[in-house]
């Protein structure tokens, strides 16, 4: 009996018609589909994005458009919205010295590439809604090529209504994967509205190598950062002005930032490239968001010729001495990373701050062993800017010796230093000053302390009152 039930079942089964399939979309509707979600990426994206003038004296060696620094007068235009005025230039006039930005703070902070406000002596910003104010970098880092500027605050004046733009994950991003790029290409964007072009990702992780005229060659420091392979290639057009413009995904997230200083002459004119926002640059951006330093973890080698992941040279006192490291070392692993050659090391490296204390994988003698490092501070060549400082000590702030290669005219990178701290700025007519400090001397001891770096000098003067005798590289000063 069972068995007939079932087999009537099938039977019925077998009689019922088959179910159509569904319907293929149509081809314009797949088109309408992509469209779509482009348009809606770009509508996300573009109030965040704003075009940014350069007023920028001829030969200019210093930044003046600094908060903290004297600045020029600004207008009020209709609605109480700020405005500024170039100088020598009305503001319908077309300028020759333009980038782009995005707002990335609920403060107003804008991240831009730092060549695009470097040596400027006023900055004017033009936003969605015809907003046009004046900024002011509140930090810039060179080693990154990355800055933040804000909008000019005055008492009485309307600020300006600027959206920030979220961050995404440029880890997450793959070959192919769909990019749009927002900028103000040939200063087109005066009426504040950004141009938009679109393409895909053609490669992660690209190093191109600047013309040998537009690189410093110094003894006291590597080339800078934009130089190593973490650059975002893509297939989007950019132009002119496209510099500090925004990379953003599907979502409309900021995955990149554009940088046309690193397409030098000879390369293909239609490739962009862009400083990702990874794990490294969101570390970044929230840095100079609030105002400060970035601070580069230091090992303390010199690469094979090659530039293999075999040390050639260690410097003496740096964290790989001290962390016994030793010359025809390969260093094959930092932190469960993988290194190859020199530019991963870097790049792993340089994903940790001065202080962390991470762990080398090195072959030495054909053994693998493991080696503790804690990192000194990198040495950044250029003008850093951070308006954003910690607190002085009777007009003194100090520094990790490492920072010595940075002075001008400095030593070179593996020379032997004695152990203490650097001076790096005296406040004028302060206490140490009036003692006769000076910027780039060394600190070795407080009173009977030795002291190694800015922790170690905080913590030994904190509770001291009265005269203070510092021994220095000069010999002893008193501080009173």
């Amino acid at each position: 009996m069972t068995f007939l039930l079932c087999l009537a079942c099938t039977t019925l089964a077998w009689d019922e018609p088959p179910k159509a399939a569904a319907p293929a979309p149509a081809a314009i509707d797949v088109v309408s589909a992509l469209e779509k979600t482009l348009a809606d990426a770009i509508a996300r994206a573009e109030p965040s994005v704003v075009a940014i003038h350069r007023d920028k004296a001829d030969n200019a060696q210093e930044t003046l458009a600094v908060r903290g620094k004297t600045r020029r007068p600004r207008q009020v235009g209709p609605g109480g919205i700020t405005r500024a005025r170039p100088l020598g230039e009305e503001n319908d006039q077309i300028s020759f010295d333009f980038g782009s930005g995005v707002v990335v703070g609920d403060e107003g902070q804008i991240l831009t590439a730092f060549h695009v406000v470097k040596g400027a002596r006023g900055l004017i910003v033009r936003a969605t809604d015809r907003q046009v104010f004046e900024a002011e970098v509140i930090a810039a880092d060179p080693r990154s090529d990355l800055a933040v500027i804000a909008p000019i605050s005055t008492p009485g004046l309307e600020k300006p209504k600027l959206k920030p733009i979220p961050l995404g994950d440029a880890g997450a991003l793959r070959k192919g994967s769909f990019l749009v790029v927002l900028g103000n290409p040939f200063n087109a964007a005066r009426d504040g509205k950004a141009s938009a072009s679109w393409g895909i990702l053609s490669n992660v992780s690209r190093r191109i190598d600047q013309d040998i005229d537009d690189v410093s060659f110094t003894r006291r420091a590597p080339p800078q950062l934009p130089n190593y392979p973490t650059l975002l290639q893509l297939d989007a057009k950019l132009n002119l002005g496209m510099s500090g413009g925004a990379v953003v995904n599907m979502k409309g997230e900021l995955v990149g930032l554009t940088t046309m200083a690193s397409s030098p002459a000879g390369f293909d004119a239609m490739a962009g490239y862009a400083i990702p926002m990874d794990r490294m640059g969101r570390r970044a951006v929230e840095t100079l968001k609030q105002g400060k330093e970035i601070e580069y973890g230091l090992l303390g080698v010199r690469p094979h010729l090659q530039s293999t992941n075999r040390v050639e040279t260690v410097a003496p006192n740096s964290p790989a001495a001290l962390g016994d490291l030793q010359r025809n070392d390969e260093i094959i692993g930092v932190n469960g990373t993988p290194v190859f050659d020199f530019d991963s090391l870097i790049l792993a490296i340089g994903a940790y701050s001065v202080g962390d204390s991470i762990r080398l994988l090195v072959r030495r003698d054909g053994q693998e062993i493991e080696k503790p490092i804690v990192l000194a501070k990198f040495p950044v060549d250029g003008e850093v800017i951070a308006t954003t400082q910690p607190p002085a000590w009777r007009g003194l702030r100090v520094d990790y010796l490492s920072t010595l290669n940075a002075r001008p005219a400095g030593i070179e990178l593996l020379d032997a230093l004695p152990a203490g701290v650097v001076v790096r700025e005296i406040e004028p007519d302060s206490p140490a000053a009036r003692a006769g400090l000076k910027k780039w001397q060394i600190i070795r001891q407080v009173g009977d302390q030795p002291v190694v770096d800015p922790a170690q000098f905080a913590k030994a003067v904190a509770d001291l009152n009265g005269p203070v005798t510092l021994l220095t590289d000069q010999g002893p000063i008193v501080v009173r």
